[in-house]
């Protein structure tokens, strides 16, 4: 261990709050501890085990650890926007990291809408029951936003500006708050609170949350006006296919049930947020090629003839057709259109593909179509059980027409789906 006793000083990685050693404090104190070797480490929440067990073994060798400055650590919390993650889920994550640093219960972010403020994201308990609850102006959000600057509210039981009514839907006591208005050059766009701190907040507290709500403020602009753009792109999306699934007498819902099975399995697969909205906006289109077939073959009562079985099959191609017209639709979801009729051992169709040259994105719609298919209600049929519906799925997997490990995440899916 000679080395070690030469480093005076050594530079903690970023996601290092402090730690005590000895009944003595270094940095500070954040919501997250982990006890290595009788050391107090304060972390976020991406920390390494390993690295710790480095640093505890450092400096129980008398070398002292220097942890991140608070700057640097909001900095690095507030660069995660630049990920390609869903705006959605990496707030919370980023909400939950300023939660970790300054040691509090919950975080918010609203967004100024008019004549009041609207939840975007929330962390903590009352996530996910107050989203939908406008907040008046006459609250501390609003007198945060009106006034143009941080503020600490410490003794919330007296104040009355205090708006009750997130609390009383959400059972949650709301017992101080310290928040910024967020910025985009000299226009007000939000605003971000963070709640209850045990012994109330600092001004510190206060200049932290100002920096990381000037620093994410560009960037969550324009990745909130994305995402109002995806929900408005795939509603129009819906409502085409829901026109082509009333259209088709067979396929009500049918567009808007393979989505949410292909999504369910995209997860499980590992598919990143960008990847899983691709794969959603593949899969509510992916019959839109049925426009384009005629009435007298589409909506014919009996059994098709072979050449109309051969126009229904173009459906695919028309679809890619038309879809590749569309400016923000891609190639991995034009081949998820294209390809959900292809089959591993090239028995499926328009162009007879196998194995790897079959997209994921059209295995996975291809299995989620025909589970639903099988499973929904037909004016021929009545709807078949689940387990009815994967044995004959799971056959056609060990002919080697569905991937076995799509059919598995299927499996998993359904499982879940049916609990629900």
């Amino acid at each position: 261990m000679s080395n070690l006793n030469k480093e005076k000083l050594v530079e903690a990685p970023t996601w290092l709050c402090g730690y005590k050693y000895n009944g003595r404090l270094v940095g500070r104190v954040s919501k997250n501890k982990v006890v290595v070797e009788d050391i107090e480490f304060y972390v976020l929440g991406n920390y390494s085990q390993n690295f710790l067990k480095r640093l505890a073994e450092m400096i129980e060798h008398g070398v002292k650890i220097n942890p991140a400055s608070l700057r640097d650590q909001v900095v690095y919390i507030a660069a995660k926007l630049n990920s390609n993650l869903r705006l959605n889920e990496l707030l919370k994550d980023i909400q939950q990291e300023i939660c970790t640093i300054i040691n509090a219960e919950a975080a918010s972010i609203l967004m100024y809408e008019a004549d009041h403020l609207r939840f975007l994201v929330t962390v903590g308990k009352a996530s996910g029951k107050i989203e939908s609850i406008p907040v008046p102006m006459e609250s501390i959000a609003g007198k945060i936003f009106l006034e143009g600057k941080a503020l600490v509210f410490n003794d919330l039981e007296t104040n009355p500006v205090h708006f009750k009514g997130v609390d009383k839907v959400a059972k949650f006591k709301t017992k101080n708050i310290v928040g910024s208005p967020i910025w985009v050059e000299d226009e007000k766009i939000g605003v971000i609170e963070v709640l209850n701190k045990d012994g109330g907040f600092s001004e510190e507290d206060a200049e932290t949350v100002e920096l990381f709500a000037k620093l994410i403020g560009r960037k969550l602009l324009s990745a909130w006006r994305y995402e109002k753009f995806s929900e408005s792109f795939k509603k129009i999306l819906l409502a085409i296919a829901t026109a082509i699934d009333k259209r088709d007498n067979y396929t009500h819902q049918h567009s808007k049930n393979v989505a949410r099975i292909s999504v369910e399995i995209g997860k499980r697969m590992g598919l990143s947020q960008q990847e899983l909205e691709k794969l959603e906006f593949s899969a509510i289109l992916h019959d839109v090629g049925k426009i384009g077939i005629p009435d007298s073959i589409l909506l014919k009562p009996g059994k098709l003839t072979d050449e109309e079985y051969k126009i229904i099959k173009n459906h695919t191609v028309y679809g890619a057709e038309i879809l590749s017209q569309v400016k923000y639709v891609d190639e991995d979801i034009l081949k998820g259109a294209l390809e959900h009729h292809e089959r591993l051992d090239g028995s499926g169709y328009p162009y007879g593909k196998k194995g790897e040259e079959i997209s994921l994105f059209g295995k996975i719609i291809g299995i989620a179509d025909v589970f639903d298919a099988l499973s929904s209600k037909r004016t021929y049929k009545e709807a078949w059980d689940f387990g009815e519906v994967l044995k004959i799925i799971e056959a056609d997997v060990e002919k080697g027409k569905f991937s076995k490990e799509v059919f598995e995440k299927l499996l998993e899916s359904v499982k879940e789906l049916s609990e629900n």
